[in-house]
């Protein structure tokens, strides 16, 4: 039996630099030192490039040592997108080129030429193998239950397939799922008894592709997996298996050269069954959850478990607007920058040019989809895609790509335009589907000052006790709340929005003029006593990096409205790994993130440790109420509770009969830190 082990190292671009290091020396570095004290142990690995770049960098005896192991043919370098993106939610020249250039980065480093391929997050579309393919790719691995999925039985899945797409041919090496399981999670008896009765059964080829993060990184198994023996005694297992001739300890890309292929095979679209359900809605997580319980209650669940898919990961972008948001805004900078991609001959990260590698650095996976992984709820990571993402645009223009200071068109793929407005300070987009704005981006520092995200409930959430509150839309500057009479929110209590505006549609017009930049976006909706009628004029300069926001609140029925009226400010400012600042307004400091509120507010600047910006805040005189919004979210760790923006909210105590008006006016100004204060 031909066994190929198949491992695959990733951290993500911004991540910080202590998980790097904890990786290496709780698993990167001791699972190679194993390997190469067993010459006689053959297999395969992916390092993700962005990985790569760090280890050159802080890291470099690790480079030389998987040098040594690949110079000795005992580790075959598997290829992906050079930063780690699902190809799924790339432009096909953004597919090829990454491709292309993870594995000119192995060939300058290593000397080889990669031709297996790894799938970020096991994500596969048919249409992939023609992309695959015209990248450079022979094989990939993909786990056995999407071939499942396209009617092959158990026992047809130890051989390679064939595939195509568009005439171009790709060959799949079939992942064992129950060797998934087994390891490292059984005892090293019963991994290797597991694949004893495979070679005894006949079985021609066994693939076994997971992370490499089980051995060492994931919480616990550094005790139990490197320092108690379990990879040390697994490994010499496999070295007296293939000694004994029972096995075939072979590099996947070799191991499928000594096995007939089973003929060509389409495959669905897919990943492993635990994103999938992840992808899903809580609703629809519960529901299948409920459904898979009862059909192993009845026993047939292993008979239909192949067949019971449901979930596709790019409903992610549907679950989080915030990714959809970075999705829109990644594509349509590839756009513009598709024909410098396409005429690229040279593909070594090094001789691509830097506003290509922003680019794709921003399609690095890891902030585009959550389940049992922070994801996107890991702020600084999403920071980090957003700041390549900013100096890809930037660099377009100072390679002369025109610069239009407004665009109204439909960005998001929502059927109703946005406002994109681009000057040499900002992007600013209103989407009018949230009455808001949704990014404002300093282009100078490369930072999306709104990278925020929304409390929404999540499939492990308890719905009978949620975490708390769920919002109604997303977290973004100028959202519009009414609140309760009387005094301003209780600093204990979550603020509790009574009216109709955040998340609803309102009506918008954009236009350019000689005075700037200008957005009116207009709803009626709910309010304490009646009807109001909001109609709010952002002014964005095109000379310096301001909003100037011009509101009138009506009552649009015939009831008296008493309330209090908000504009909430979120800033996704906390993005550090311990994040302090400072909110200045006269002579007081509130510390953030703790945050605080105050009376009487007519301008306000906030400073966060690491950003070298203030935000000024201006505004007719208001109460003022500041505190970081919190998430609950769930990973590898157990539960987290993250910072992950400051909510700014101003409010006034209204009284609007029909006729009456309520004129409040609100500015964002961002300006370079000129001294460093720094946090409290």
């Amino acid at each position: 039996m031909n066994l190929s082990l198949v491992l695959h190292a990733h951290q993500p671009p911004g991540n910080f630099d202590s998980v790097f290091q904890r990786a290496v020396d709780t698993c990167y570095g001791p699972v190679l030192d194993l390997i190469e004290e067993r010459p006689s142990l053959r297999l395969s690995i992916h390092w993700s490039g962005p990985l790569l770049e760090w280890l050159e960098a802080r890291a470099p005896e690790r480079i030389a040592q998987i040098r040594r192991l690949v110079d000795a043919r005992q580790v075959e370098l598997v290829a992906a997108g050079m930063y780690e993106p699902v190809l799924a939610l790339l432009p096909r020249h953004d597919r090829t080129g990454q491709l292309r250039a993870h594995r000119a980065y192995l060939a300058r480093l290593f000397g080889v030429d990669a031709r297996t391929g790894w799938l970020t997050e096991r994500v596969w579309e048919p249409s992939m193998a023609a992309d695959l393919a015209e990248g450079g790719i022979e094989t990939v691995t993909l786990d056995d239950r999407h071939l499942l999925s396209a009617g092959l039985m158990p026992d047809d899945l130890d051989v390679p397939y064939l595939t195509e797409s568009q005439g171009r041919s790709l060959l799949i090496a079939p992942v064992a799922e129950d060797l998934r399981m087994a390891v490292p999670w059984e005892s090293v008896e019963d991994a290797l008894d597991l694949l004893r009765r495979k070679a005894a059964d006949g079985v021609r080829l066994a693939v076994y592709a997971d992370d490499i993060e089980k051995f060492g990184m994931w919480p616990g198994t550094f005790e139990d997996i490197i320092r108690g023996g379990w990879l040390e005694a697994f490994f010499d297992g496999l070295v007296d298996l293939d000694a004994a001739g029972e096995v075939r300890l072979l590099p996947v890309g070799e191991a499928v050269e000594g096995v007939p292929d089973g003929g060509r095979v389409y495959v669905p679209d897919g990943s492993y069954p635990e994103m999938l359900e992840w992808s899903l809605p809580p609703a629809g997580q519960r529901a299948l959850r409920s459904a898979r319980d009862a059909a192993e209650d009845t026993g047939v669940l292993a008979q239909v478990a192949p067949f019971m898919r449901a979930g596709q990961y790019l409903q992610f972008l549907a679950k989080y607007p915030e990714v959809d948001h970075l999705h829109k805004r990644m594509l349509d900078v590839s756009a513009r920058m598709a024909g410098r991609t396409r005429a690229l001959r040279a593909w070594d990260p090094e001789d691509v040019p830097p506003a290509v590698r922003d680019l794709w650095s921003a399609q690095a996976n890891c902030a585009y989809w959550h389940g049992l992984f922070g994801g996107i709820y890991l702020a600084h990571i999403r920071q980090r895609l957003w700041h390549h993402l900013l100096r890809a645009e930037r660099a377009l223009e100072e390679d002369g790509a025109r610069r239009r200071p407004l665009r109204v068109f439909d960005l998001d793929a929502d059927r109703r335009d946005e406002a994109v407005v681009t000057t040499d300070a900002l992007v600013v987009v209103v989407d009018p589907a949230e009455g808001a704005v949704v990014e404002l981006s300093d282009r100078r520092a490369a930072v999306n000052l709104v990278d925020t995200l929304a409390l929404r409930e999540e499939g492990y959430h308890d719905p009978d006790a949620p975490p708390y509150r769920y919002d109604r839309g997303r977290r973004a500057l100028f959202v519009d709340r009414f609140l309760a009479p009387g005094r301003p929110p209780a600093r204990n209590r979550a603020v509790e929005d009574l009216g109709g505006f955040q998340g609803q549609p309102y009506a918008m017009r954009a236009r350019r003029s000689r005075a700037g930049i200008e957005v009116t976006l207009t709803r009626e909706g709910d309010a304490p006593g009646g009807t109001a009628r909001i109609e709010k004029t952002l002014r964005i300069a095109e000379d310096e990096a301001r909003i100037d926001a011009e509101y009138r609140v009506t009552s649009a029925g015939g009831g008296e409205i008493e309330a209090r009226f908000g504009v909430e400010l979120n800033f996704g400012l906390l993005f550090r790994e311990r994040p302090r600042g400072v909110l200045r307004t006269g002579d007081r400091a509130i510390a953030l993130p703790a945050g605080g509120a105050a009376r009487g507010v007519e301008a306000c600047s906030i400073e966060v440790d690491g950003i070298d910006l203030v935000v000024r805040i201006e505004a007719t005189a208001a109460d003022l109420d500041v505190r970081a919004i919190e998430t609950e979210s769930r990973s590898e760790g157990g539960t987290e509770r993250t910072p992950q923006q400051l909510a700014v909210l101003l409010t006034w105590p209204v009284r609007l009969a029909a006729g009456d008006e309520f004129a409040p006016r609100v500015s964002v100004i961002v300006e370079p830190r000129t001294s460093q204060r720094g946090g409290t």
